[in-house]
């Protein structure tokens, strides 16, 4: 298998570095001495012990412990690239005479990686055909070839003509040959399927993704990192976390009157008491603004370039003073990064014949070096631009229009004509609307029987004219509300009878 076709499975490099140990292991010279070994009555061809391995791998590979050797050793009898004769498997290698077998180039891992279960259903059937005794299927294995039978069912003829096929070939192969291939095709399934109590070495530990992997340094990653911990050192742009804290809790102090959660929602909250002031006071233009909106302003300049009516009322400002050209030029820019793609290049380039051509005019102050930089991109703009033009227009009016703007007497009359809506009380049962109960002109308490005494809370009585007439309810106190609802079942409820007749139906226990 080449290193191109070996790129695509996982953990390649290290099957690569595996295989060449056992191919080494496997030299007619310098290789472990693999010969016919002798098990009780019978002769093992194609064998050796445990205690040559580990002696090849000390000698070869300059492993001076012998623990190391051994753990090397069962890694590779772990992956399949050598099992132990009895039971066809994975075992723990130790320096005695137990026997193991090489395992065939075809079954390694790496050739087989994209095996199905069709493959597996076929190996699995082909030895129930034979001696059940010596070839039969285990309890899992029996258990993983019913389930596949449900799954392949729609392919199952295939798979038996399969099985049937390497069942007559493998007849006609010598005794030799059939204990061999028999041995390597059943260890080789005992690394891809494993039963369900023992661990499986080709998946792969999450506890790899986990870990941190770092990019290979090179010299051009080096100078990256070596130019940034340099600009690092000479902008000290890093604070304490003393002043990071006192700078946290100073904006909290600033803004806590600002969250809902916090202090009042004023006027009042809309989802509580079905009152839209706020949402109409909140709006993004507005005739007349709030006081807390209006103070928000002179917190920061991006605090007023953000709320559309303070952007009104700046330009306003502004043009009193004759200095529109910064704001414009910044609103333009807010444009041009909002607007279709298609519109981009047409709208940079009235930005620039309107702010930043020679004798443009609304010409904005900016330096030679952002200039050629707008000038060169103007052929392929973006949306970003101007961004260095509109950081530097930023601060300038952040110097110079941003603080005349906060302590003029435009301000100040601002502020003092802003609106302070008075905070309003949610009522009990705010999602009540206000003239579900109507209080009626006809109700008194005559209605009422003369021998049952008035109830000294309050009282909700439906009273039933005829059948053209709907329900009303009468509400006699200001608390009746919250009778209505949680004391429903203890109210007086009269209906009249088409013959003029009162009935009354009360409920004693809950009027209690």
């Amino acid at each position: 298998m080449s290193n191109i076709q070996r790129k695509g499975l996982p953990r390649s490099l290290q099957f690569q570095r595996m295989e060449r140990i056992v191919k080494a292991m496997q030299h007619p010279t310098a290789g472990v001495p693999v010969r016919s070994q002798k098990l009780f009555l019978t002769t093992v061809p194609n064998a050796f012990t445990g205690g040559d391995v580990t002696e090849w791998i000390m000698e070869k590979l300059n492993v001076k412990d012998a623990a190391e050797a051994l753990h090397l050793a069962s890694l590779l009898c772990y992956y399949g690239y050598f099992f132990h004769i009895t039971t066809n498997g994975a075992v723990q290698i130790k320096e005695d005479n137990e026997l193991f077998r090489f395992q065939a180039p075809y079954y390694w891992v790496s050739t087989n990686w994209t095996t199905g279960n069709i493959e597996y259903a076929i190996y699995l059937l082909k030895r129930t055909l034979r001696n059940r005794q010596r070839h039969g299927l285990e309890e899992h294995e029996i258990y993983a070839l019913e389930d596949l039978k449900k799954r392949l069912l729609h392919q199952w003829d295939f798979v038996t003509m399969q099985a049937e096929a390497q069942f007559r070939v493998l007849k006609d192969r010598k005794k030799t040959d059939k204990t061999i291939i028999d041995s390597q095709e059943r260890a080789f399934w005992r690394v891809m399927r494993p039963s369900p109590d023992e661990a499986s070495v080709l998946e792969m530990d999450i506890r790899n993704d986990l870990y941190t992997h770092r990019s290979i340094r090179r010299e051009e990653a080096l100078k990256r990192r070596l130019e940034y911990l340099q600009q690092a050192l000479t902008n000290r742009v890093r604070t304490k976390s003393s002043q990071t804290h006192q700078s946290l809790c100073a904006f909290f102090e600033v803004f806590s009157d600002y969250d809902p959660f916090l202090g009042h929602c004023l006027p009042s909250n809309p989802w509580l008491t079905s009152d839209t002031d706020r949402w109409d006071l909140t709006q993004p233009l507005v005739d007349n603004p709030t006081q807390l909106r209006v103070r928000r302003w002179s917190f920061n300049c991006k605090e007023l370039l953000s709320d559309p009516t303070g952007v009104r009322e700046f330009m306003k400002f502004c043009q009193a003073d004759f200095s529109t050209e910064s704001l414009n030029f910044y609103l333009n820019v807010q444009e041009i990064r909002n607007c279709p793609l298609s519109k981009i290049k047409e709208k940079a380039e009235v930005v620039y014949r309107e702010h930043l051509a020679p004798n443009a005019p609304q010409e904005v102050n900016i330096n030679d070096t952002i200039r050629t930089k707008i000038i060169k991109k103007l052929d392929n703009p973006n949306r970003e631009i101007f961004l260095e033009a509109e950081k530097h227009i930023v601060e300038l009016m952040k110097k110079n229009s941003y603080p005349r703007f906060i302590q003029s007497e435009y301000y100040r009359n601002l502020l003092q004509n802003a609106s302070n809506p008075l905070p309003k009380k949610a009522g009990i049962f705010h999602f009540v609307k206000d003239n579900y109960f109507r209080t009626s002109e006809s109700s008194s308490d005559d209605e009422y029987d003369s021998d049952e005494s008035p109830r000294k809370g309050d009282h909700l009585s439906i009273h039933a004219q005829n059948k053209s007439q709907p329900l009303i309810g009468t509400l006699v106190s200001s608390a009746a509300v919250a009778t209505a609802v949680v004391a429903a079942t203890s109210a007086s409820i009269h209906a009249f009878t088409t013959e003029g007749k009162r009935l009354s139906l009360r409920n004693p226990a809950v009027s209690k």
